[in-house]
């Protein structure tokens, strides 16, 4: 197995940092104002120079650092960007497994004949990330999860960084354990004993790691090996597929709203279509120049994938959004997301499709107005000079089962009462 675990360090920073370059070098802090209640979310370096850490409250984080810039949290931004990074790593494997916001693992096995080395592979996902979100990522490739995931954190940013099979111990010996996935009790009790790295862990025997940590301590020494046996699971379907439109300059006006829409519909259900998916909620965030959101959406009647479909709900979530802002960015989500039913397809699948959907529809009105509001033209006798000899009016609800035999198809229709007949031409 061959893993890569690409990563955008400070992803929400990194985030900002693309939208306003000018707070590049600057003491910058994300999670709201000094005076709200809450907590520092991410922050820059030259925040934590002094003294800033993750999950301070604000208030605090203003006290060390009074000239730091305070950025409000918009996790939708965030997450549309991360999408944007999913998206871009999709041509290079079909297991993706996002770690976190700014991370995520790639099944890269056998891919030596399209991309040739593990460098080259490497420096072409830089490149398509770059591309594709102008984020900076670093990638790390190994053959384990941990080591491929510790290997991108020693890269340098826009690098690559690869560990040979067999390798996989020497590189993390000087590693911290606190880079481990275990909990504070085990953290403290490796502190007590005088082991800070992982190379100090694996060089205990397996049987006392386990004696002394149970099966926490077991997993930990196998990682602190480079041993990681764990499967790249594809994490992609299990929420909302989401893309954005942001533009140059804030705009007015839904004629260029329905545009966008349009563009990202289409990326959206490509997407769909080569998984074998649909959609059962349509959802429309436009961004103002304020930095407020609005969003809106809109649960399908029956999943769907359809282009017609999707888009008749793009362009009704557009039309009932009030504008009344410049609009800086419009983000596109379908959600609800299953597995799309097959079916047997005829030799002319236009009318069987078209079939399909007025069985759908009639059902629907039928099931509003708990009637029979509709009958169904059936062919009794293409020879019969008559109309009412040649068509009959039945039951739509099962017209084969009510369709007269030709040889009394006249004692049928002499009953006014029964059919209405009517002249097609």
């Amino acid at each position: 197995m061959k893993v890569a675990y690409v990563l955008v360090p400070h992803f929400a920073l990194t985030v900002e940092l693309r939208e306003d370059p000018s707070l590049e070098g600057q003491p910058v802090v994300i999670g709201g104002l000094p005076q709200e209640k809450g907590n520092v979310y991410d922050a820059s370096p030259e925040a934590l120079e002094q003294g800033v850490r993750m999950g301070m409250a604000l208030r605090q984080a203003e006290e060390l650092c009074p000239e730091a810039i305070f950025l409000p949290l918009r996790e939708g931004r965030y997450t549309m960007a991360f999408q944007e990074l999913l998206v871009a790593l999709e041509p290079f494997s079909p297991l993706i497994e996002p770690h976190g916001l700014g991370g995520a693992y790639l099944e890269v096995s056998g891919l030596e004949r399209l991309y040739g080395p593990d460098q080259r592979l490497g420096q072409s996902i830089v490149q398509a990330v770059q591309e594709a979100t102008r984020l900076p990522a670093q990638v790390g490739i190994a053959s384990g999860k941990f080591p491929a995931r510790m290997a991108a954190l020693e890269a340098p940013s826009e690098s690559i960084q690869i560990i040979a099979p067999g390798k996989e111990r020497r590189f993390l010996r000087e590693l911290p354990v606190s880079l481990l996935p275990i909990g504070e009790e085990m953290q403290g009790r490796l502190h007590l004993l005088g082991i800070r790295t992982m190379g100090q862990l694996a060089s205990l025997p397996a049987s006392a790691a386990l004696a002394q940590f149970g099966l926490e301590g077991r997993l930990a020494h196998q990682l602190a090996r480079g041993r990681d046996n764990s499967k790249v699971l594809d994490g992609r379907k299990q929420g909302p597929q989401e893309l954005s439109y942001r533009f140059e300059d804030p705009v007015e006006g839904m004629q260029i709203l329905h545009l966008a829409a349009n563009q990202l519909s289409m990326k959206l259900l490509r997407r769909l279509h080569s998984r074998g998916q649909i959609c059962g909620r349509v959802s429309v965030t436009l961004e103002y120049e304020t930095g407020e959101e609005q969003e809106e959406h809109v649960d399908l009647s029956e999943p769907s994938s359809d282009e017609h479909k999707i888009g008749l709900a793009i362009e009704r979530l557009i039309s009932g959004l009030r504008c009344e802002d410049r609009v800086t960015a419009l983000r596109l989500s379908l959600g609800q997301l299953s597995q799309g039913q097959g079916y047997q397809l005829s030799l002319f699948p236009t009318r069987t499709l078209r079939q399909r959907r007025i069985d759908r529809a009639v059902a629907n009105v039928e099931g509003k107005y708990r009637g029979r509001c509709f009958l169904q033209a059936r062919l009794l006798d293409l020879q019969a000079s008559l109309p009412d000899r040649r068509f009959a009016l039945l039951s739509h609800e099962d017209p084969l089962k009510h369709v007269p035999k030709k040889r009394d198809h006249e004692q049928t229709l002499s009953t006014s009462t029964k059919y209405r007949v009517h002249e097609w031409r």
